[in-house]
């Protein structure tokens, strides 16, 4: 029991042992009797709530515990996730001042390659006229303005998807034309037979057919030269000089592609869906990020549905527009492009069917025109407004002299054709950048031949040619470089190894804390004892996120078992090595996929398909989020533990209580016990006196 400090019960105290010195009244020792009577009240109580106490902090504990070792399990497969960590690629080149490895990541694909470089990616470099000075008026003082184009027109690219039943169709009909606007010409039935070698009279041909006969009767001077697209067994076209040709089929559409040489007119994409006229419903379109939702009514006709969406809240936030065309109800995109996702509309819950009648196309390869405004008309001006434009292009002031008077603008483009750009202004001479001898550089991009292929490509740092590493063009070459690729895959296999480790430490701390053993040694044993539903939740949900099959397999390798991860009687995972040893040597990229779905830099809340190391890690960490089991329980354990504390402190302020009334009533009787202490004595006193009166 706490120290009694109070003054009262100070002062029964003294009394108290003031008249037991004196020999006055019962002779007890009250204040220990009174102690003695209050702990036999107070320390079983007192007790049970120090047991009380100790079993949460035991069990905070054990939660800190099973949250820390979560925590390992989790980071251990975190380490498993992504596939430029499972193996530790290194590059090298035979001729390193020719061609070089810049970046290789551990997802580089091992091998050995060939590749010649002719030409290095260069950028645009142009000056002006020379000034006197970097103040020179060039406009008399009155602002003009310049006009900057960068871009350049590429050959054009287009194609027509058609199979070989649209070629057989379009054949037995009549003959294919193309036109590419000037020139024109046919091919027939026969024609196409003959030039896939069949018989007189056959109709069983294909578009590789059809391909063959066209480059046989295709006049010299048509505009395209033309290939099979293997891909959608259809056709690409290719403008042989940039901007000549609009091409043109008979038999079926032809798409201007991405690269298209003449600068197309965008198309907006537009979507449709047939509706019932008459419906009382629920009416929602969403283009996949913003959404209008019409409350239910009755409409009679789509128009009435349609009016109902455009004055929905939010419909202005929509990427399309919508319009009623017939029982149709159309979106129209408010832009030019392809849409990756389609628009939904819903009526009273049901999806409705969408269709894509015209898809949508942007409009590219016409250079940007920019107009720029010179306020100051000096070369320090010019190059200030350049540069706060921020189109592609950097100018610089430079004085080519040794008296300060010998100014000149320098304009630098970015690298590679798509870098040219010409500089127009609305004062005479255009300040020299018109020039022919003022091009110190022109844009062009690198050229390479890798493996025999000629690839092109506008910067010399070439990132997609070998999957997973930057190959930096640092000269042109006379013969071809020998690039090596090396996978060192003993990253993975090291990380299977921590996973195995950390699977079994925790499985040994959840054993140690549900249960209390007498020999044990451990810190917490039996911490959790209490909580065996806990301790069964975790580990039948780990043993079950470890073992389930990935969320993305790939060819047989489904999950940790087919590497020869198991568990034995004891509960505790085992690593067949010599099984996964002959595993990874023909099958690595199957194992990286079915761990990391073949990406990089997973996050819990990545929308991509994940492989089986991240959908482990989101379990782990479900355990131990802010809605946690873990977390829930560990704050209960701590808000139990402050009632715990509360309620021992409230104990000792009535147990002090208790003691004072103990004392208080002790004192009371030692003071009537010394007053009839005093009565005795007189009475006593008296008695003898009228004795030795007697015997007198």
């Amino acid at each position: 029991m706490a120290e009694v400090t109070s003054t009262a019960a100070a002062g029964s105290s003294i009394a108290s042992t003031v008249l037991k010195t004196l020999d006055v009244g019962s002779g007890l020792d009250t204040a220990k009797l009174a102690q003695d009577l209050t702990d036999a009240e107070k320390l079983p109580k007192q007790n049970a709530i120090k047991g009380d106490i100790a079993d949460s902090e035991s069990a905070i504990s054990g939660y800190a515990e099973v949250s820390y070792q979560l925590g390992l399990l989790k980071t251990a497969f975190e380490a498993l996730n992504d596939a430029d960590e499972l193996s530790n690629s290194t590059g090298t080149s035979s001729a390193s001042s020719k061609v070089s490895f810049t970046s290789v990541s551990g997802s580089a694909a091992a091998g050995s390659y060939d590749l010649s470089v002719s030409q290095l990616a260069e950028s645009q470099r142009t000056v002006s006229d020379q000034f006197a000075a970097k103040t020179t008026a060039l406009n008399g003082g009155t602002a003009f303005d310049l006009s900057l184009s960068v871009g350049v027109t590429q050959k054009g690219t287009y194609s027509q998807a058609i199979g070989y039943v649209e070629v057989r169709a379009a054949l037995t009909s009549g003959n294919i034309t193309f036109s590419d606007g000037v020139n024109s010409f046919s091919v027939t039935m026969a024609q196409v037979a003959a030039a896939q070698g069949l018989a007189v009279g056959a109709t069983n041909v294909n578009t590789g057919g059809l391909v063959a006969a066209m480059s046989a009767h295709a006049p010299s001077n048509f505009s395209f030269n033309f290939e099979q697209n293997s891909t959608n067994d259809g056709i690409n076209f290719t403008q042989k000089t940039a901007g000549t040709g609009t091409l043109t089929s008979n038999s079926g559409v032809v798409d201007a592609g991405i690269t298209a040489a003449t600068p197309i007119t965008g198309a907006a994409a537009i979507y449709s869906s047939g509706l019932t006229p008459s419906v009382t419903a629920t009416l929602s379109v969403s283009d996949g990020t913003n959404a209008v939702s019409v409350a239910s009514a009755s409409y009679s006709t789509v128009a009435a549905q349609v009016s109902a969406i455009q004055a929905g809240a939010g419909y202005d936030d929509l990427l399309f527009t919508v319009a009623a065309n017939g029982n149709n109800i159309e979106a129209t995109y408010k832009t030019t492009g392809a849409i990756a996702t389609a628009p939904t509309v819903t009526v009273g819950g049901t999806t409705q069917t969408v269709t894509n009648p015209t898809a949508g196309r942007t409009a590219v390869n016409s250079p940007v025109v920019t107009s720029i405004s010179i306020s100051t008309d000096t070369p320090a001006g010019v190059v200030e407004a350049i540069n706060a434009a921020n189109k592609g292009v950097t100018a610089s002031l430079v004085d080519t002299g040794t008296g300060g008077n010998n100014f000149r603008i320098v304009l630098s483009g970015d690298t590679g054709l798509a870098g040219t750009f010409a500089v127009t202004s609305s004062i005479s001479n255009d300040l020299g950048f018109g020039d022919a001898d003022k091009t110190l550089q022109t844009a062009q991009d690198s050229v390479i031949n890798f493996e025999g292929l000629t690839i092109t490509r506008s910067s010399n740092a070439i990132t997609d040619v070998v999957a997973g590493t930057t190959i930096a063009l640092n000269d042109v070459t006379s013969s071809a470089v020998r690039l090596n690729v090396v996978s060192d895959t003993s990253t993975l296999k090291t990380g299977l190894k921590d996973v195995v480790i950390v699977y079994n430490s925790i499985n040994a701390a959840l054993s140690n804390m549900g249960s209390i053993k007498e020999d044990s040694t451990e810190a917490l044993n039996g911490a959790l004892a209490d909580d065996g539903s806990l301790i069964s939740y975790i580990k039948n949900n780990i043993r079950s996120a470890v073992f389930n099959n990935s969320s993305t397999t790939s060819g047989n390798v489904n999950a940790l078992r087919d590497l020869g991860i198991s568990i034995n009687r004891g509960g505790d995972m085992t690593f067949d090595e010599t099984k996964y040893d002959g595993l990874v040597l023909t099958n690595f990229d199957d194992i990286s996929k079915m761990l990391t779905a073949g990406t990089s830099n997973q996050g819990k809340y990545d929308t991509a398909s994940k492989g089986l190391s991240q959908d482990i890690a989101n379990v782990l960490d479900g355990f131990t989020d802010k809605d946690g089991i873990v977390t829930t329980r560990s704050t209960n354990a701590t808000s139990l533990l402050e009632d715990h504390k509360e309620e021992l402190t409230k104990l000792e302020t009535r147990m002090t209580a208790v003691y004072q009334r103990y004392l208080s009533q002790f004192t009371a009787m030692e003071s009537m016990m010394a007053s009839l202490d005093a009565t005795k004595d007189y009475l006593t006193g008296q008695l003898e006196s009228l004795s030795k009166a007697y015997d007198s």
